[in-house]
């Protein structure tokens, strides 16, 4: 006998699940809308007060609002303000000035660049940042700099350091640095890294082409800075790309067609114009680097390499040899150095002393060294001038002590961990020839260092931790891929 439902009685049915259409999603998109109008009200008051306030002229009203507009076109499409820095960065020191205080061509094109990543998230209601290999290592380096900029600015190591002018310097290196986060959240896929590589090899041969310009014009006996700035920071900056660049090519299979020429044509370039600064950090560099690059892709070739570095008199061009071979020792270095160490080229003589000054240095303060940009503080009392550190690693020693050189370590070993993971996890030409090219220049940015500190220079940083967060989407994507075929087997 069945069971009869009591007269009256309601049938409760279960509530229906909602299916992923109805699921309620939290946006701000709408804040679009708002700062639309915001901005909208702001630059008609801006042509107002430019016009009848300042009396500027029109055409200078129109350049200024295609600026903004080309601001806000990079801000709002993320993946375009990745190209426009690797466009800039070559030529950072030709950008026009802001007239604000501590924000460059350069900064300014970071600062944007950082807010095309975030602003869009934000207003999307989604999550920010991802977790990334480097993300620790790098904001452990840039922490260190703000302990070291404080640590100097509370016990100055000498008398004049002014703490607000090394606080924007501090600023200008941690902006190199933060370009890694853009890239390492806001790339894709394979094809937008593609892409991201070509456009690096433009942005260094535009750098290359105005380098070379300006070394015809100035004739072979000058040394020139090109578009970077400094002549040193120009050979380190040539180092690296042309490393990384001649690593991409010889691995171009990724590359077809004209993009290929490109890139062969940009490390051609590159190649050159780490010769026409005359600095010899960049020469032992570059030969590093692709030294690296010839031993990971074909171990019987190193013999080959080491046999055309060995023919350099044969082919190298004379004011390269005449650079290598400098051995006069200046009035002023010979003072400081001695009979002692006469025999060897005046600037590493001096950095022998130097180094050593430091070394004694730092047993004052081992574990925190003595604070930013200490270095010149410290060696002021031992020579008649004050000398910089000439080396990324003592001034490390100087300035952060050992927790400073623990911390650059773990940078450095854990960016060398990332090429060499993308080299083991590699299933596509493209993945294998971005992990040699940024082994490359990896080894090449380390060796420059060794005799310079170019570690921290915009341009330098910039380029390097690009290519870093290249390298780390590019293993995150390859993980991906792997484990999305293993799901569909």
């Amino acid at each position: 006998m069945s069971a009869t439902r009591p007269t009256g009685s309601v049938e409760r049915r279960p509530a229906p699940v909602p299916g992923p259409s109805e699921v309620p999603h939290y946006s701000y998109g709408w804040a679009v809308y708002v700062l639309a109008a915001l901005l909208a009200l702001a630059m008609a008051y801006l042509i107002f007060k430019l016009h009848y306030t300042y009396g500027q002229a029109p055409h200078r009203i129109i350049k200024m609002l295609v600026g903004f507009v080309v601001l806000l076109l990079v801000v709002f499409r993320s993946r375009l303000a990745l190209h426009v820095w690797l466009l800039a960065i070559p030529i950072g020191e030709w950008l026009p000035a802001t007239g604000i205080p501590g924000v460059n061509g350069p900064n300014l094109l970071i600062i944007v660049m950082m807010l095309s990543w975030i602003i869009p998230r934000i207003m999307q209601g989604q999550r920010v940042a991802r977790r990334t290999r480097l993300s620790g290592p790098v904001a452990a380096y840039l922490a260190l700099l703000v302990f070291s900029l404080a640590h100097g600015w509370l016990f100055p190591p000498g008398p004049g350091y002014d703490g607000f002018q090394m606080m924007k310097s501090v600023w200008q290196i941690a902006l190199g640095f933060v370009v890694y986060f853009a890239v390492a959240n806001v790339v894709v896929d394979r094809k937008q890294i593609s892409s991201l590589l070509v456009t690096f090899a433009v942005g260094c041969t535009i750098g290359a082409l105005i380098a070379v310009r300006q070394f015809l014009g100035a004739g072979f006996d000058v040394r020139i800075g090109g578009a970077i700035g400094d002549i040193n920071d120009l050979g380190a900056y040539f180092a690296v790309t042309a490393s990384a660049l001649f690593g991409l090519f010889l691995t171009s299979r990724a590359f077809t067609g004209f993009r290929k020429w490109i890139i062969g044509a940009a490390a051609l370039l590159a190649g050159f114009g780490v010769m026409i600064p005359k600095s010899r950090g960049g020469y032992v560099g570059v030969a590093a680097g692709i030294g690296m690059i010839t031993y990971l892709i074909d171990k019987r070739a190193v013999v080959v390499f080491a046999v055309v570095l060995a023919l350099s008199p044969v082919w190298a061009p004379d004011f390269v040899q005449d650079r290598v071979a400098e051995t006069t020792v200046d009035s002023l270095e010979a003072g400081l150095i001695g009979d002692a160490t006469d025999r060897l080229d005046p600037s590493a003589g001096v950095r022998l002393e130097i180094w050593r000054i430091i070394a004694k240095k730092s047993l004052e303060s081992p574990i925190i060294g003595h604070g930013y940009a200490a270095v010149p503080y410290l060696t002021a009392g031992e020579f008649s001038r004050p000398f910089s550190a000439h080396s990324l690693y003592f001034a490390t020693l100087g300035e952060t002590g050992l927790i400073g050189l623990a911390v650059l370590a773990w940078l450095i070993c854990a960016c060398i961990a990332s090429g060499r993971e993308l080299l083991r996890v590699a299933s596509t030409p493209g993945s294998r020839g971005l992990a040699i090219a940024f082994l490359g220049a990896t080894v090449a940015l380390l060796v420059a260092n060794v005799f310079g500190q170019r570690f921290t220079h915009i341009s330098i940083a910039g380029t390097y931790f690009f290519l870093a967060g290249l390298v780390d989407r590019s293993i995150a994507i390859e993980h991906e891929s792997s484990l999305s075929n293993e799901v569909g087997a």
